[in-house]
């Protein structure tokens, strides 16, 4: 009897219904193996070592995430393989388990200059904490890929202002630079001043501790932002707030835990604010139950704070846990601590 060949087997294994069951397919023999994962659109790998297996024979897949460790020769791989990609999310998120050492030698931006220039119809990237990620492979990213619209690159220190300037010509909607700490005012002035003023809605710049008034002031710019976190900004003062507070009228969640120099003139930069849901304001102390009180009752949709025990008149025991607004009820979140920061 001849052996079935790619053809038949790709008739059987589409008139598989039962995920199970083709998973137990592709698990009969490399030949099964390379019909089943022609047809698959969504590749997620934990085995790195079987991807030289399974990408030649992914042409179709759209979706690939992978959080161990990769080579140039890995994401040269992808890229050859998978043109269509258009979602890619290699994070290496802290609570998933690894080994000391173990991302030493990950890629860099050779790897990524190859998925970029391959994959150009790519959505959504995440690089989270791959560290020798930096300028070169997220500008070839950011140049090539003009369908991004989702980039998270938290804990890529080696990304500067230089990556900052070619993002700010893309039309990213989300973007997350916590931790780039390597990123200054002349960035944000490079974001503010390109076509993505008019398409970001979330920005992450936690921990961005060079980023002072002078940067934020030009996010008041990005007069379509619905998230911001800006906590552990260490040199940001009220003035930044009154700059966003007052120009950012669509912003729906601030985050601004360890701007620790905030004061109550800085707080009622958000009075009135008709969108605001939600204000984080732990580790800062220097404001009055009273001034939050004050601007909190002014902003209609408010439904949740973050503070700290630690204020300089702190809240009414009678009213330990919420604040009643309007018709509506925000709730309160007290912090005892000092606020820890972690990445």
């Amino acid at each position: 009897m001849e052996p079935l060949g790619d053809d038949e087997l790709l008739c059987i294994f589409n008139s598989i219904s039962y995920w199970g069951d083709k998973r137990s397919f592709a698990e009969v023999s490399k030949q099964f193996m390379k019909v089943a994962f022609h047809s698959i659109f969504w590749l997620s790998s934990s085995f790195p070592s079987l991807l030289f297996d399974i990408l030649p024979s992914s042409p179709n897949v759209t979706y690939f995430d992978c959080y161990k460790p990769l080579s140039n020769t890995h994401l040269k791989l992808l890229a050859q393989s998978c043109p269509k990609l258009e979602t890619l999310r290699l994070g290496k998120y802290h609570d998933l388990p690894s080994e000391p050492g173990e991302f030493d030698f990950d890629f860099d931006d050779d790897g990524l200059c190859a998925v970029a220039n391959a994959c150009s119809h790519l959505r959504e990237v995440s690089l989270h904490s791959r560290l020798h990620v930096g300028d070169a492979g997220i500008v070839s990213l950011a140049t090539s890929c003009k369908n991004l619209t989702w980039l998270d690159l938290e804990g890529c220190i080696r990304v500067t202002d230089e990556s900052l300037k070619a993002i700010g010509e893309s039309r990213i909607r989300n973007l997350n630079l916590g931790g780039c700490y390597l990123v200054t005012d002349l960035g944000l002035e490079y974001l503010a001043n390109g076509d993505l003023k008019n398409h970001l809605s979330e920005l992450n710049l936690t921990g961005c501790d060079k980023i002072s008034d002078h940067g934020i002031i030009y996010l008041s710019k990005m007069v379509g932002l619905i998230e911001l976190n800006i906590s552990w900004l260490i040199n940001i003062t009220d003035i930044s707030l009154l700059a966003i507070g007052t120009k950012c009228l669509k912003l729906q969640t601030v985050y601004l835990t360890g701007c620790e120099a905030i004061t109550s003139e800085g707080l009622r930069a958000f009075n009135g604010h008709q969108t605001l849901k939600t204000l984080l304001l732990f580790s800062c102390y220097n404001f009055c139950w009273e001034d939050v009180e004050s601007v909190a009752v002014t902003c209609s949709r408010l439904e949740y704070l973050g503070l700290m025990k630690r204020i300089k008149t702190p809240m009414p025991e009678s009213h330990q846990d919420f604040l009643q607004i309007g018709h509506h009820t925000c709730l309160i979140e007290w912090d005892e601590g000092e606020g820890v920061f972690f990445w």
